[in-house]
């Protein structure tokens, strides 16, 4: 009972402290952005507290001190605003909301990578501040997240790591929030237009394809904002949006934008929506000055040169793996732009089905044919799309043909006051799904937002302001929450109880972490490193870890560890 307990109050007080950071951001750059859904406030406590983290690892090691001084400013921040704002029901269901999804939590078995460098890297960040060329250890080391660093920060006593996955959770906790949110208003209930079914759908499909948080990876949780991303996108071109909605839209638009390229990089090509609207409404001056002299692009110029410092201080690259990012021959724990170059054609290999456990592409030298133009798209096929390629589009196929059996009722003709921006949107999501499916075709890298959006608006447009009586409109959507709800737990309680029977179940409800222990191997000048043994993995062992120690070479130079390959 006592780990059961641990996991609910610190969840609890985590979400509590984020929401206080999400309000001071908020308060800093528009106080209209106050009046916003508390689950954009979460993503923007997210995104405060990813600079937070960002800027003190150069000085200090995210540990317990460390910790409870930063979620106690976050808990003060939070109690403030909720006095001051009025919170009680929002907040009220927010907690609801957690306890009707925290079955989730209960994990026992870790995605692969979760034991290779997700654990080790966040762990590495409770132990030292920044160390620099990491990278050099080993691929571990190389793959940036911020959430990451959102795992260091929500590293505190008694519970230690074992709400690292947490973080996935506490997304589609805010993004749930975000779409109950627009479902729930009574005005937005009336119109019941192309915007609120995509909520709806939205709501739906996530709650019903990602039950399963100990899979999300880096990945997941970035998607889930892209999926309500979208709406927002599609509520900031309607016609009659005031100037001063608008303007707070388009700051909320840049910052989670700014949020999901530290979460994994790809995320940059999301900022096409962002050139759209410069294009749309470049004759507005007020917004030409929101978009380039604004606090809130003060925000995210700085977001982004802490992330590439943070990214240089790993790899000597801004952008890994993208050798034309990299500072090979200046920085001199950079990883060489050849070694870069032969990683990047490996992802897009594993991506495009040349390296998988039933089809792998033998010679190293025929990587590169494979990959180019459509050459992959037969071993993508038999290898990907026919396992889970096909399963999520046909899942999501399901859905749409669900909302139109139900909600499509006869209509004299298709709707008048439709904004035709909105197929520019549609347009854009096309550009970006064509750059996904040409460039890295695996659902993790972004295709599970993308496809569900290229099936969802389409289907949205056509059901909007469907003439349906309005009683029986509330108890279809009411079944249709409650009902993904149910699944969402169903498929979480057959998940626990076989994960109970497969693995140690001793740790439940903490996830599953093998014993293990380390060599310690002093290098130089007080800098240590650990070799795991009698493990399989570093998984929590004492960081840096690695696998030998006989291509590294180390210094200290201005307090900092430098770790360097060692010249032949």
């Amino acid at each position: 009972m006592v780990k059961f307990f641990l996991l609910y109050f610190y969840l609890i007080l985590i979400v509590s402290s984020i929401l206080g950071y999400g309000f001071l951001l908020a308060q800093f750059l528009n106080k209209n952005l106050l009046k916003y859904n508390l689950g954009y406030i979460g993503i923007l406590g997210l995104l405060t507290l990813v600079i937070l983290s960002y800027t003190t690892i150069f000085f200090t090691k995210h540990g317990y001190v460390h910790n409870l001084i930063v979620h106690a400013i976050g808990l003060v921040s939070f109690a403030f605003f909720f006095c001051k704002l009025k919170l009680n029901k929002d907040y009220i269901l927010l907690i609801i909301l957690i306890f009707l999804l925290s079955l989730s939590l209960f994990i026992l078995k870790n995605h692969d990578d979760f034991s290779y460098y997700h654990l080790t890297y966040s762990l590495g960040l409770t132990e030292n501040k920044i160390q620099l060329g990491l990278g050099n250890i080993g691929h571990e080391a190389r793959h940036h997240s911020s959430l990451f660093f959102l795992n260091s920060i929500i590293f505190l006593p008694y519970i230690k790591f074992y709400l690292f996955h947490s973080i996935g959770l506490i997304t589609l906790i805010f993004v749930n929030f975000i779409c109950l949110g627009f479902i729930l208003d009574k005005k937005e209930f009336k119109s019941f237009d192309y915007v609120y079914i995509f909520y709806l759908l939205v709501f739906a499909y996530i709650n019903v394809k990602f039950y399963r948080i100990g899979e999300y990876g880096t990945d997941i949780a970035g998607q889930l904002i892209v999926l309500v991303l979208i709406p927002l996108s599609l509520l900031t071109i309607k016609k009659k949006i005031s100037k001063f909605e608008f303007e707070s839209n388009i700051q909320l638009l840049i910052l989670l934008i700014c949020y999901l390229i530290t979460v994994k990089p790809y995320f940059v090509v999301y900022s096409l929506f962002l050139f759209l609207f410069l294009i749309l409404f470049y004759k507005k001056d007020y917004f030409i000055k929101l978009f380039f002299l604004s606090r809130t692009t003060i925000i995210a110029a700085f977001t982004f040169v802490l992330f590439s410092l943070v990214n240089l201080s790993y790899t000597g690259c801004v952008v890994y793996p993208l050798k034309e990012t990299c500072f090979s021959q200046k920085i001199p724990w950079s990883l060489s732009q050849k070694e870069v170059q032969k990683m990047k054609v490996w992802f897009e290999l594993w991506s495009k089905g040349g390296a998988s456990p039933p089809h792998r592409v033998e010679k190293r030298k025929e990587y590169k044919e494979y990959i180019e133009g459509f050459n992959w798209f037969k071993g993508w096929t038999d290898t990907y799309f026919f396992n889970k390629g096909l399963e999520n589009f046909l899942s999501i196929l399901f859905l749409s043909v669900l909302f139109i059996i139900i909600f499509y009722r006869n209509k004299k003709k298709f709707p008048e006051n439709f904004d035709k921006n909105i197929y520019k949107i549609l347009f854009v999501i096309l550009i970006l799904f064509s750059e996904w499916f040409y460039k890295h075709p695996a659902l993790r890298y972004g295709g599970y937002s993308l496809l569900a959006s290229l099936v969802f608006l389409p289907t949205s447009l056509f059901l909007s302001n469907s003439p349906i009586n309005k009683k029986t409109k509330k108890k279809i959507i009411a079944t249709l929450v409650i009902t993904s709800l149910l699944i969402f737990n169903a498929r979480n309680i057959k998940r626990i109880d076989k994960e109970v029977k497969k693995y140690n179940s001793s740790s439940f409800p903490f996830f599953y972490v093998p014993k293990g222990d380390s060599e310690l191997i002093n290098l130089k000048e007080g800098i240590n490193v650990y070799i795991p043994k009698n493990i399989d993995a570093c998984w929590a062992t004492k960081t840096p870890c690695v696998g030998g120690v006989e291509n590294l070479d180390v210094k200290k130079k201005f307090g900092f560890n430098i770790f360097l390959q060692k010249k032949n």
